[in-house]
Order: structure tokens, then sequence, then C-alpha cells
């Protein structure tokens, strides 16, 4: 198996994925946060209105988006402290890891083959550390703080130097063939959140919802603010209906595939350049033969895999469309695949959907 992978020999903040990293989360930041300080400047005004139904309910959407958006920014900051702390002024290490048994705080540990103990909330990387055992490493500073990453993930972790009693019993490692795609946990895991997607009508559904309660409290009494919050959150929502009725068939063709896909199929692809507001694309050399690959709602750790190493890994065809994901990564999603076509078509991406895209502008070309 081939995954994602920093690179040793630059330091860390020059490495390509690390940097995707960044990019994609500095980018989440600021868009999120933009909509969150317009939102929060309309929740105070407002909340300095009369009190009628409607403006109180233009207060309540306004603050809910400005609680949800404002959540980014501060995600920023955590996620970036090694980059403030200077730790990505140096390379990743590749170093020998064992990994203990989660704690009872919901901690996990990294036991490195220097005797260093590694604490945080890992998530799911332990257990590709397990498999691999290994782990990329920068750190740990004057002040215990390091951070970790691990093969096949584009996102790193926050770590801290353990010096409390070694108390838990180390994991062992146990093979574990690569089979049908369902039988993966970790794709499994996956799998359940592409079900959720199923329900992406949701995404406009409810917005729409919102809006035309707030427009019907504003009429009587006549309330202009909630006329304004309540018209403009319908009409978004309203807009974005026809996409994210396309989207939820997308997701219900993935998940179909996966149902039905007895193994993972790895192809060889070569990603196009990437271009703002453009699907991200490329040539597969598909069972069939050459075909054109697009990805709809393309996953950071997915195409930062197959920029990495050129194999994108199919998980289930159904139709003209394929499930795509990384064994024993948590992540999938789908892709569509026209035989007929070596070139991307012109097709921007739907103006709602580039709220959400990443940036992929730091692919290696």
């Amino acid at each position: 198996m081939q995954y994602l992978e920093p690179r040793t020999d630059v330091p860390a903040k020059d490495d390509w994925s690390t940097g995707l990293i960044l990019q994609d989360l500095r980018w989440g930041a600021k868009a999120l946060g933009g909509i969150a300080v317009v939102a929060g400047a309309g929740a105070v005004t407002c909340w300095l209105l009369p009190p009628a139904p409607g403006n109180i309910g233009a207060l309540v959407v306004l603050a809910l988006v400005a609680v949800l958006c404002g959540l980014g920014p501060l995600m920023y900051r955590a996620e970036t402290r090694a980059e403030r702390r200077g730790l990505l002024e140096q390379p990743w290490r590749r170093v020998a890891v064992r990994v203990a048994e989660k704690h009872d705080d919901g901690t996990d540990r990294l036991l490195l083959d220097d005797g260093v103990v590694l604490r945080g909330w890992f998530e799911d990387f332990p257990d590709m550390a397990l498999e691999r055992q290994e782990a990329f490493v920068c750190g740990p500073d004057a002040g215990g703080r390091a951070v970790v990453r691990v093969a096949g993930f584009a996102k790193m972790e926050n770590a801290k130097v353990d010096t409390g009693p070694d108390d838990r019993p180390v994991r062992e490692r146990v093979e574990r063939p690569l089979g049908r795609p369902l039988d993966d946990p970790a794709t499994a895991k996956a799998y359940r959140g592409m079900r959720w997607g199923v329900r992406a009508w949701l995404w406009s559904a409810v917005p729409a919802a919102f809006g035309a309660v707030v427009v019907l409290l504003s009429l009587v009494p006549f309330a202009p603010a909630g006329l304004v919050v309540g018209g403009l959150v319908l009409v978004v929502g309203l807009l974005g209906v026809h996409t994210s009725v396309e989207i939820s068939r997308w997701y219900r063709d993935a998940v179909t595939a996966v149902d039905n896909s007895a193994q993972w199929t790895p192809v060889t692809v070569t990603l196009f350049p990437w271009q703002p507001n453009q699907h991200v694309a490329g040539l597969a050399e598909m069972p069939g033969g050459l075909a054109l690959v697009q990805f709809v709602l393309p996953d950071l750790n997915v195409i930062a895999n197959i920029a990495d190493t050129g194999v994108m890994w199919i998980a289930g065809t159904h139709d003209d469309v394929i499930a795509v994901g990384v064994p024993r990564v948590p992540v999938l999603t789908f892709a569509a695949v026209q035989p007929d076509r070596d070139v991307p078509e012109e097709d921007p991406i739907p103006w709602i959907q580039r709220f959400t895209q990443p940036d992929f502008s730091g692919l290696p070309r």
C-alpha cells in the first residue's frame, strides 16, 4: 500500500501537502469568519430594533449563523498552533511508534522509539500509526509541544509530551487483508457519513423553511428587518434546491456502488492542473479504458493521496458514478466518469458549492 506522506527532506512548512493543509484551513477560516462578522453585525442590529416577532426571528437566524460560522476561525487558531510556534520550521521526522490503549479521558498516546510519549486527541491517527508502525513528528519544542501526522491523512494533530505514568497496555498490530471495502472499519465509518449525504436536499430545505417562517412572522406586525433577512435566507435556500437535489442523487448512486462492491480497485490517475471554481478532474486508466473522472465534492484526503501516489482507490461503481476512498482511512467521496472524454469541458461548479470547495492550488503540478 502506498499512502500520502509528507516530505522529510525540507522544512515542514515547505512540504506541499502540509502547505495544502494550512491553505485549506486558512481559506475556510477566512470565508466562515467573514460570514460570521456580517451575520453578527446583523444580529446586533436586530437586537436594537423593536421586539416584533419578525425581528426576533431574524435575530435568531443571524445569531445562529454567526455562532456556527464563528467556530471556523476558532478551529483555525487551534489547528495552526504548530505553525505559530515555529514547529513547522523543521522537517517532519519519520519515527517508529507504538500505540497505547486509549485513556479514560479520551486521549491517545504514541510511544516514540526514543522514549518520548506524545499525548493528544488523535482521532483516527492511532489505527494508521499501528498499521504502519510509524508516524511523522515535528518537535517537541522546549515546552513539550509537538505536531503529528500519519500516512494517508491530509491533516495534522497537536500533541504534548506526556510525563505521567505509562500504565496503559500497548496495542498489538494485527494483519488485515485488503478485502471488501465495507469490511474495513475505517471505510465503514466514512460510509455512514456518505449515507447522510443522501439527505443533502436538507441543505437547501432547512434554510428555505427558516426563511419562510421569518418572512411570515414579519408580515404582521410589519418588520422590514425580518422581511429582508428572511427573504435572503429563503432565496438562498431556493436557489440551492437544484444543486442539493442533484448532490443527493450522486450520494445515492455512490452508496449503491459501495453496497455492491466486493473489492477495492486501484487505478492510475493523472490529475489536471486545478483551477478555481472548476471540478477537480483527472484522466484515469479505468478497467474499460481511459476515462475522464470529475470529483463533484472533492475530499482533501482523497485528492492529496491521488496527487502523491498517482493511484485512485475505487470502492465501487454504479452507472456513471464511482465511490472513491483510501483503504484504512475514514474518507469516501464520489466522482463522475465519462469514458468518451479525455479533457474536462468548461463546466463551472454551481455558485453555492464555491463556499465549501477546498482550495487545491497547492497541489503539485
